[in-house]
């Protein structure tokens, strides 16, 4: 949409889109533009959690939501995870805004079978206990990243997933922290709506070369902090410029955020 919209310009796609509308809809024809947003209902909006196991609304029928680390499933992955969903949510699978998925109206009484597939017991897709398992690879994101974009500038999902890892490894958090990537400015990854976002980036390090000290060009990231969704949203803001993607350089920084504004510790 962005291209379109800087091929054509904003009032171009404006009439377009209005023409069409109209087009469509004749009784609303010429309101489209004109449109007045409803009043707030005055009611709270609380994020609900989809991971683990939840009761439905149908009586005797269950959801099951699945961490899919930053969103990437294989081949074989896919077609283990389609059989799951044959042989307990009649083929159905739903895919959640945070890149995981759900398992919908499965009966009670199939609930602890489906815990136990070996699918879910490699270590790679988790089915969390609680609302504070793994809390930081239940919310991860991730754009897809220069590994398959030309556009992106550093690699994100496989860098996204092993960091999340390490952190989770070496910190404990007393609540889910959403954490972001994304490849390059176009923010595919939603940065910016992110507790953290990393965001690719130009960095440097100092690195010898010919056997002298010189800044050297790597992949780096930009890191956001305080973007928030849901009610009075916000725009997360840049705290961190030009840091180096490498782990060397990124972990230090991420622990340090962790601990000061989201009350990490470390596990040892």
């Amino acid at each position: 949409l962005i291209w379109l919209i800087e091929e054509t310009g904003m009032e171009p796609f404006k009439a377009l889109v209005k023409s069409q509308f109209d087009e469509k809809y004749p009784s609303r024809a010429g309101n489209l533009l004109d449109a007045q947003p409803e009043p707030w209902a005055g009611t709270t909006w609380e994020k609900r959690d989809l991971l683990g196991v939840h009761d439905q609304k149908q009586e005797g029928k269950s959801f099951v939501g699945v961490i899919i680390p930053a969103g990437r499933i294989m081949p074989d992955e896919a077609r283990a995870l389609a059989d799951v969903a044959d042989k307990y949510s009649n083929g159905e699978i739903r895919l959640t805004v945070e890149q995981n998925l759900i398992f919908p109206n499965v009966a009670n009484d199939e609930v602890e079978a489906l815990l136990k597939e070996p699918l879910f017991n490699t270590g790679k897709f988790e089915i969390p206990g609680n609302a504070v398992d793994s809390p930081l690879s239940r919310g991860l994101v991730s754009c897809t990243g220069a590994q398959f974009c030309g556009i992106a500038l550093i690699e994100t999902k496989n860098r996204a997933v092993a960091l999340t890892k390490k952190l989770e490894e070496k910190l404990k958090l007393p609540a889910p922290v959403r954490i972001h990537w994304t490849g390059c400015p176009n923010s595919c990854g939603q940065a910016q709506i992110a507790d953290v976002g990393l965001m690719g980036a130009p960095a440097r390090i100092e690195k010898e070369v010919d056997g002298k000290i010189k800044k050297v060009a790597v992949e780096g990231v930009n890191i956001f902090l305080g973007g928030k969704v849901g009610e009075d949203p916000f725009l997360g803001e840049v705290y961190k410029k030009g840091i180096p993607a490498d782990f060397e350089y990124l972990m230090p920084v991420m622990e340090e955020i962790l601990k000061e504004k989201f009350g990490a510790v470390s596990s040892s």
